[in-house]
């Protein structure tokens, strides 16, 4: 499918086809925080089962009759703000299903309800069919799933870059030919004197030149292909025995023999325009002076210009020779720059100093799933690491690259920083490269629709930043992992995780380096939220991973202070270390110790809360109220109201109140000073009388031996016993107790999370426990596991490690080894130089043939003729290099301003880096030398008188 987002509904439909799928979109403020909602209009299909896969379906939430619906646990009512300001309660319903083709942060509801709160904009989705060609979705909009089409676009514009190729090759073609054509013209004079005055015209004569040239033409493309075909079986060959990554696969497809068609087409006409070329300035010259053309061509030079001394004029060769010269250096230029540009692109991702750690047996990283909390233990071994999903793109037909990663550790392992805006702070959020900001025309404060690479669904981000980055790095989209998570993997799982630093230890043991590698700091538990002068207490789990006795020092940073600890622990000890703290002052601080840090919000009156309220209750029901802070303090004196009824808490926080009798939504609300906190309760015939729970794990984050604690609080709110059954479930075990609640009443019941079948051991990942009574979740909390101490044994286990970036790693996928890729086009690159330098020389040679028989005659040796001819290439080639160096840029430069350095969404740099430069001057001398070499040799190995005949090479006319 591809979707598309337009400002408002009515532009939506009006671009809208009938069988387009329409909604429209609202953004309402909720807790303080942003969230879209989505209208789901009746007619549409509840799913798209074209493009459901079997991992995830494409379903559409159907909207409830009332309210909207989202990502909650049980039916509730909460206090939104709409965008005219209004603040509203509305009914929140569950989702009934985990698949949606929309992100689950989403809200969905009725379309009158989105324009009830205030439209900002619409989506519209297409869905293919059989009937509808692809091509024709890749045009406008973001297609997910986007795998397939993502390399279909980046072939794209492969073909594209060799479509510049194959102009370049042509311009090899037609200096080559031209100079073959001009040297089979001068051979052949006196028969084009004989042949021009009997009646021959010099349209014919250049017909027939331009023929032969053709039919070189066709001999070299046939040639080409086989001996091109063969030379790459056989390096493919070679990197396969090499054990080299190489996917390219050399075999002649019926779609290959049509590209190959079109481009040797475009050769041999180039070849039959070289032909007439080099035929054009001699046949059409009258008879006469054609017998005097082969007199004139062989008259030696005498005058030999110099500058301060030193000879600049050439002695042998012609001036003539720098234009078709720095043609083929411009070509050779070219390769090489493309090639640095490649590389300069590419090896940043192959560096030692970068790591990937993957799934074992993992065809390429994208395919591998490994846990997320992998990167924890990392950085306890002091390693950066960068969990991360690949998500390839396909927005208005341009393939790019984005990356789901927290924006940090993405920078730390990349070595990015930001230019302007600042990182994501929350998952609507996003940051992008400044190369592919360039290529999207995308700035900050843009909003980006990201679809799932083999999932079909999509989410929303606003771009808040641009950063820089070496190689292909700043040429991504970097979107919060929570956000990846809703379009591609589950939550605790990522593809990848990249690291920077050291290697990561992989056995268990063989730790010989200082006690902070021996002895982690595996957990840390802390409030979130306490009162100015509260005391509280921090918990830190601390273990030897080493083979003897160790100590460490630690520190917790927390309001401008520290404090310091020493432990000592046996090899495989584990203790907790407690440590307490209180502020004197409100406001948000920061608390670290070691690798983990955790923010704490200190109130200096904490705002109210009300834990144990029904959301629904039938008509005139009496409940019991309890009144507490965020900081789990009683609140006694507040006042309680609803409807026209109110009440006093007394000294525990507690009151009994009436709810109406009248059914509807009613606002109870709670206050004490200008404090207050407000709740729905709906009044309803049909409501029942639930229980209410919360649920509180302890501590939240810690190792895979850690066995968190949950502490469950039942509310019985009614003023009647309640007997219920009440189970705590979790990916780990389900257990269920029998209960009697009394009437206003709270019952604590503790349990400890373990995994029935394995007692000692909790895998690492994220973990939802829910508190359910008789069908109905009453309350949900998550703790986390990370790698424990024993993490090397872990991740030799259940991981694999190797250098580079994962998307190097990928890269080399798609395009097989790139150092091989980058070697063959330099070698390509030297040999077509050589050829058609070659021409270009052996073109001038020959015309300067009978001079250099006038030197052999006079004694001049072989070695001095050489000697000669390379102090000319010397003249020529220096001139010539500059020139191509010149062009050879400003080529470059037109193709990426035409967009044709853009591969795959990645932008080619044009490297302007001086030793590249050098090196082209110096390479460019040497293949002229070995050219020019090539071309006397003949010369040198005949016979004085035969040259100065001018018989070298002639055949009958």
């Amino acid at each position: 499918m591809v979707v598309q987002q337009y400002p408002s509904y009515a532009t939506a439909r009006q671009n809208a086809t009938k069988s387009d799928l329409v909604f429209p979109l609202t953004t309402i403020q909720q807790d303080g925080e942003n969230h879209t909602v989505v209208g789901v209009p009746e007619s549409t299909p509840s799913e798209l089962s074209d493009l459901s896969v079997s991992w995830r379906n494409a379903t559409i939430p159907v909207p409830p009759d009332r309210g909207i619906r989202g990502a909650v646990s049980t039916p509730n009512s909460q206090r939104i703000q709409t965008r005219s300001g209004d603040q509203t309660s509305i009914h929140v319903s569950p989702y009934e299903t985990d698949d949606s083709i929309f992100p689950r942060t989403w809200y969905v509801a009725n379309p009158s309800t989105v324009q009830e709160f205030g439209e900002t904009g619409a989506l519209v989705i297409r869905v293919s069919d059989s009937s509808t060609h692809g091509q024709q979705l890749t045009q406008k909009g973001t297609i997910t799933p986007s795998l397939s089409a993502y390399f279909l676009r980046g072939m794209r514009e492969v073909l594209h870059a060799l479509t510049a190729a194959t102009i370049a090759a042509s311009a090899l073609i037609l200096v080559v030919l031209y100079n073959v054509t001009k040297m089979s013209v001068r051979d052949r004079i006196r028969s084009i004197a004989v042949i021009r005055s009997t009646g021959g015209t010099a349209r014919r004569l250049i017909g027939i030149f331009s023929l032969r040239s053709g039919l070189l033409g066709i001999l070299g493309c046939i040639l080409g292909v086989v001996i091109g075909v063969g030379a790459t079986r056989a390096v493919v060959e070679i990197a396969i025995y090499l054990g080299m990554s190489f996917s390219l696969d050399p075999s002649i497809t019926p779609s290959v023999v049509r590209i190959l068609l079109v481009i040797n087409g475009c050769l041999v006409g180039t070849a039959m325009l070289a032909g007439a070329s080099a035929a054009w300035s001699t046949v059409r010259q009258p008879p006469a002076q054609l017998n005097h053309e082969k007199t004139r061509a062989s008259v030696s030079r005498t005058t030999q210009k110099s500058w301060r001394g030193i000879r600049i004029q050439p002695r042998l060769l012609s001036w003539r020779a720098v234009i078709p010269t720095a043609t083929t250096l411009t070509v050779f230029a070219l390769i090489i720059i493309l090639s640095g540009s490649l590389a300069g692109v590419l090896a940043p991702l192959a560096t030692a100093s970068t790591g990937t750690v993957t799934e074992p047996g993992a065809p390429y990283p994208m395919a591998s799933r490994i846990e997320t909390q992998y990167a924890t233990a990392l950085r306890d071994q002091g390693i950066e690491a960068s969990p991360e999903i690949i998500a390839v793109q396909v927005a208005d037909g341009k393939p790019y690259l984005a990356r789901g990663a927290n924006y940090s550790a993405f920078a730390a392992v990349s070595n990015a920083d930001l230019v302007t805006g600042h990182s994501p702070q929350s998952p609507s959020e996003a940051v992008i490269g400044e190369d592919l900001a360039q290529t999207l025309n995308i700035t900050t404060g843009d909003t980006v629709l990201i679809g799932g690479s083999t999932s079909p669904a999509f989410t929303r981000v606003r771009v808040v930043g641009v950063y820089r980055a070496p190689g292909m790095q700043d040429d991504q989209l970097i979107f919060p992992l929570e956000t990846a998570h809703t379009i591609s993997t589950k939550p605790g799982t990522v593809q990848f995780i990249r690291t920077a630093g050291d290697t990561p230890q992989t056995q268990t043991g063989e730790h010989q380096g200082s006690e902070t590698e021996n002895i982690v700091i595996s957990s840390m538990s802390a409030p979130e939220m306490v009162g100015v002068g509260q005391e509280f207490t921090v918990s830190v789990g601390v273990q030897n991973i080493g083979t003897s006795e160790r100590t460490r020092k630690f520190s917790m940073s927390f309001a401008g202070e520290t404090q310091h600890r020493s432990v000592t622990l046996q090899s495989g000890e584990k203790t907790t270390v407690k440590l307490n703290s209180s502020v004197s002052e409100a406001g948000n601080y920061s608390l670290t110790i070691g690798p983990h840090s955790q923010s704490i919000s200190v109130y200096q009156k904490p705002p109210l809360v009300l834990p144990a309220t029904p959301e629904e209750a039938p008509p005139g029901a009496e409940i019991g109220v309890a009144v507490r802070t965020i900081t789990e303090q009683n609140v006694s004196n507040a006042k309680i109201t609803i409807g026209d009824t109110n009440t006093t808490t007394n000294e525990y926080g507690l009151a009994k109140i009436t709810l109406p009798e009248t059914p509807g939504t009613y606002e109870l609300t709670a206050s004490k000073g200008n404090r207050t906190k407000t709740t729905s309760i709906q009044i309803s015939s049909d409501a029942t009388r639930h229980l209410v729970a919360d649920i509180d794990i302890t501590p939240d984050r810690g190792t895979t031996y850690t066995k968190p604690e949950a502490l469950i609080r039942i509310a019985n709110p009614w003023s009647t016993d309640l007997h219920r059954n009440v189970s705590l479930v979790s990916p780990l075990e389900t257990e269920s107790r029998i209960a009697t609640i009394p009437a206003y009443s709270v019952k604590n019941i503790p349990v400890t999370l373990e995994e029935t079948d394995s007692p000692d051991r909790i895998p690492p990942g994220r973990y939802t426990a829910k508190v359910v009574s008789n069908g109905t979740v009453l309350a949900t909390d998550t703790y986390v596991v990370t790698g424990d101490a024993q993490i090397q044994s872990s991740l030799t286990q259940n991981t694999d490690f190797s250098s580079g970036s994962g998307l190097g790693q990928a890269v080399e996928v798609v395009f097989g080894n790139f150092k091989l890729l980058i070697a063959g086009m330099m070698l390509l690159a030297g040999l077509t130089t050589i050829g058609s330098t070659t021409a270009t020389f052996a073109q001038e040679v020959h015309a300067r043939r009978q001079a250099i028989g006038i030197h052999r005659a006079t004694g001049a040796t072989r070695c001095h003729l050489l000697k000669a001819l390379f102090s000319d290439v010397v003249r020529i080639s220096i001139p010539a290099s500059i020139i191509a160096i010149v062009s050879a840029f400003g080529i470059m430069y037109g193709m990426s301003l035409a967009g044709m350095l853009t591969i795959f969404g990645i932008q080619l740099t044009v490297m302007a880096n001086p030793f590249v430069i050098v090196g082209t001057i110096f390479g460019a001398f040497l293949l002229s030398c070995l050219s020019v070499s090539i071309a006397v040799l003949p010369l040198l190995m005949t016979s004085p008188s035969v040259l100065q005949s001018g018989q070298v090479a002639r055949s009958s006319p």
